[in-house]
This record gives C-alpha cells, structure tokens and sequence, in this order.
C-alpha cells in the first residue's frame, strides 16, 4: 500500500490542474461586455431630451445587438436633476427614452443608465446650438423650398420644386411648376405639358399630361415614380399663344431629373390631416422597423422604433400615432430611416406640415458611448478570476515539488540503511557472506543512488513544465 506522500505525488496534480482548469475555462473565460451607447440630436434651451439608447454585446472586438429589459435612464441638466425614463431595448437593441426638461437643456447635461444595480453608462453629452432656419442639410427632403436643377430653354423660366423635397418609388408626389418671364414676371394662365420617364403622371392617357397655371403663374401635377431614375421634361407656352415652340418670348422648356430615393419608407401625408394625426410609414421592400426621429428648430424632440409588417398590398406598413398637437413650427420634419444611425442612403427627413418652419434637421450623432467601459469591467472580472487560479497553480507547484523532494530523500535514506545491512556480512538467506570493502560499498551506494536522483529531477522538471504550460495557456487572449 502507497504511503500518504506517495498517493498526494501524484493525485495533486491532477487535481490542481483539473481546478485551475475550471476557473480558467468558467469564471476565468472572458464573456460578453454587455454595454450601451446613447444617439441623438440635443440642443440647448429644448425642453426635451430624446435619446435612442443602443444595446450592445461585444466579445472579442464584434458587436451584436443586446435586448436589455428593465433599463433606467437619468440625467441632470445644468446640475437640475431631469425626470427619469424606465424601459427596455427591443431585439434590435434599439430603445427610445424621452426626459422632460421643464427649464430648457442646460451644458452640462450629463446621463446615467443602470441596470438593476449595474451601472452600464455615466456621461457628459454635447449640447448643440439652436437650429437656424438657413442652415443647409444634407438629409433628402429637408430643403423642400429648393427648386431643382435642369436645363432651361426658351424666353420663358421654369422653376420646379418637389413639394417635401424627396420622392419614393411607387409612391405618388405632388410637384409644383412655376412659369416666369425672364425678368422673374409671373405667366398667369400658361399652358404646361409634361412628361416623364420611369413614371406615371396623372391624368396622362399615353401622352403628354397638359395642366394650367394660376394667376401666380403656378401649377402642380402628381407623378408616381416607377423607378429610382425619372426624367421629367416640361414645355410652357403663354395662354392662348399660337406661335411656333421657338418664337420669341412665347415658350419655355425645363428637363431634369427627380429626386427619387432609393431605399426610402414613404410617409403618406394623408395621415396628418385628421383629428389624430399619425405617421403612416410604408417600404416597398421588407424591412421590419422604420426609426423615426420628430424634430423641429429645438431638435430633436421624440424617438420611436415603428414596426413594419406586410399590408397586403406587397408593402410594410406601420404607424406611429403622434401626441398632441405642438405649437406651430415645433415639429417641422420626421427623420425615417431603415437604420438606427440614420446613416443610410434611403433616409429621408420628410415635412410634416407646410406650414412648419423651414429648419433644417439633424441626424442623430454619437453623444456616449459606454461599451469600452464595459469591456474594460469584464477584462478586469476574467482577469482576476484567472490570477486566482494561477496561485492554485503555483501553490500546487511548490508543493508538488516538495513532495518530490521529500519522497527522494526518504527513497535515499531507506536505500543507504538496506545497503548498510546487506554489505555486513549476511547474505538474502540469513547466511553469513564475506562483507563489502570500504571502497566497495562506497562505490555501489553511488550507483543505486545516481538513478532516483535523476529519476526525481526529470519528474520535478515535467511537473514543472506541465504547470508552467498551463499558466501560459490561461494567461493567453
């Protein structure tokens, strides 16, 4: 039977190993950084501050959207505390909170977000200037009042603008014509004919649509376009004007193109005009939310993730019912994206009144980010988890070594007392035998010893290198 030391020499290796091994691959491995980051478009003085909240999963450098359930977002503004939000990030990670600000935004604004009791984000967000009525937008549809760029012909002007600034495919738009002198004269009663390519205009029966202007001179027509290209030419003639296209001050002619957005939801203006208004959104091709940003010259002042679903039709529809009416010009535009960073091609900033006032809108930007703090917080977590197994592993080495160097002094020790006894003169019989000579016995108790000893040292070196293989391998990332 196997002494005490001599079972621990090789069970506590194994051991140790199999713990360390557990720690490094349970609470030692680093898992996802759960963390948020906060979107939007603030402006000082506003009384609202809409934020989009963003979950997100990160493990080794990729991102994954994170439903967080149960969230709570608070903030102080110019050191007042603002009224707190509670709520949760869909399956897209994309959350809307809205926090009132009686007293108007005031730098610095900063924003805290927990979890239960896990703070996720604590920071200072940016605050921009008011939204001048002039500034230029890159967002489609924002500049609504903008005539569009063609080529002009004849003594008389057209200037054609597309009432919200941006069309959809197949969705039908109104576009408004007016005919000038070249002194910038109104033409009241001119006679327009249009067409187009890649789309259809109302009221044309496979010809040329023929419409009148008003005593301003102006006109508008409804095109559906069919494609994302549409070329639109327009001929003017004075009324009741009998000379030729190119007789002198009695024509003009305008071509260009349309500013079809591919990829844009349509907002059907018909949902404004009643007593409850409401967005109704639509996508020609499938797309589950449309995000919706609602602003006006104080920013931005809601957010919301709208669902999408099929209408029936071939579309995705979905609606967002709107609080009650805001004061005139306080909602001038709904940014809709397919993205929630409204960066994509197809977003489009459509007017919700024609009325409102002519600002120009944002896209929400970054303000906090919170997912390097996260993944900062969890490197830490794994990294002392993982230092608490190598000090299993390195207090298993130690002794294991001592072990070893304890069972080959006794092994010595036992070795030299039987080399003693048997070089005395007794044989294995009992019988006596001619006893070993000085020189003799020195020489074979260097023999027997010279074998354990480097049996020990290879063993000590291979527990050794074991241990050491397997710290390596925990520390690595």
């Amino acid at each position: 039977m196997r002494s005490m030391p001599d079972a621990a020499t090789y069970v506590l290796p194994a051991l140790s190993i199999g713990l360390a091994a557990v720690v490094f691959l349970g609470p030692g491995a680093q898992r996802m950084a759960t963390g948020v980051r906060v979107w939007g478009a603030p402006v000082a003085g506003s009384e609202a501050l809409a934020l989009r909240i963003e979950g997100v999963r990160r493990l080794h450098g990729a991102d994954d959207p994170a439903a967080l359930p149960a969230i709570e977002v608070s903030a102080t503004s110019g050191g007042a505390p603002l009224a707190g939000w509670s709520g949760s990030t869909g399956k897209d990670g994309i959350g809307e909170a809205l926090l009132r600000a009686g007293g108007g935004l005031k730098a610095p604004v900063v924003v805290r977000i927990r979890r239960g009791g896990e703070a996720l984000l604590e920071q200072e967000v940016p605050l921009s200037p008011p939204l001048p009525a002039a500034e230029a937008s890159a967002l489609p549809g924002a500049a609504h009042a903008s005539a569009l760029p063609g080529a002009a012909h004849g003594e008389l002007r057209l200037r054609v603008t597309v009432a919200r600034g941006a069309m959809a495919a197949p969705f039908p738009e109104p576009v408004r014509v007016t005919v000038e002198t070249e002194d910038g004269a109104p033409v009241p009663g001119a006679r327009v004919e249009a067409s187009a390519v890649g789309a259809d205009l109302a009221g044309q029966d496979g010809g040329p649509a023929q419409i009148t202007a008003d005593a301003r001179g102006a006109a508008e027509l409804t095109i559906r376009p069919l494609a994302h290209t549409v070329e639109l030419t327009l001929r003017a003639a004075r009324p009741g004007s009998a000379a030729p296209p190119g007789a002198r001050g009695a024509s003009g002619s305008w071509e260009g193109r349309l500013p079809v957005i591919p990829g844009a939801i349509w907002l059907d203006p018909g949902g404004l005009a009643g007593e409850r208004p409401e967005l109704r959104l639509t996508s020609p091709a499938p797309k589950p939310h449309a995000y919706v940003s609602i602003g006006g010259a104080h920013g931005r002042l809601l957010g919301a993730v709208v669902p999408l679903a099929a209408d029936g039709g071939g579309f995705f529809s979905g609606t967002l019912a709107l609080p009650d009416r805001q004061p005139p010009g306080a909602a001038a535009w709904a940014v809709v994206a397919s993205d929630p960073y409204e960066q994509g091609a197809g977003t489009v900033a459509w007017p919700l009144s024609p009325a409102a006032s002519p600002v120009a809108p944002r896209r929400v930007t970054l303000l906090a980010d919170g997912v390097p703090a996260a993944e900062a917080r969890e490197r830490a977590r794994a990294s002392r988890a993982r230092r608490a197994g190598l000090v299993v592993l390195g207090a298993a080495g130690v002794a294991e070594m001592l072990l070893l160097a304890l069972r080959a002094r006794t092994a010595r020790r036992r070795l030299a007392a039987h080399l003693a006894a048997a070089s005395g003169g007794e044989g294995e019989d009992g019988a006596d035998g001619a006893p070993l000579s000085r020189e003799d016995r020195g020489r074979l108790l260097a023999t027997v010893r010279a074998e354990p000893i480097l049996s020990v040292l290879a063993l000590a070196a291979l527990v050794g290198l074991s241990f050491a293989a397997v710290a390596a391998l925990a520390t690595f990332r």
